[in-house]
């Protein structure tokens, strides 16, 4: 994989090594705490952030409303966030 396909990986020489050592850390927890989202969410997720799709496409490839799709959205991203939260990430 080409290092721009990796969305993740953000080179910016513009911070200092703390807060290159912070990102990294944060990034790390996001990872480990999408172990812990069901499958559905997780893929949901990944279409959304990483694969840059529309909420009205995602909904059609699953055949659910967009409503549904942001609601799936928010309820990963609140798990994320509750796992950061418990980390004293967030």
């Amino acid at each position: 994989m080409e290092e721009y396909d990796v969305p993740y990986q953000i080179k910016d020489d513009s911070c200092s090594p703390e807060e290159n050592l912070e990102l990294r850390e944060l990034m790390n927890a996001v990872k480990e705490s999408l172990k812990f989202i069901p499958a559905r969410e997780k893929a949901i997720l990944d279409s959304r952030f990483f694969k840059n799709k529309k909420i009205k496409e995602i909904a059609d490839e699953l055949h659910i409303s967009p409503s549904r799709v942001s609601r799936i959205i928010q309820s990963g991203l609140d798990r994320i966030k509750e796992y950061l939260k418990r980390q004293d990430l967030a």
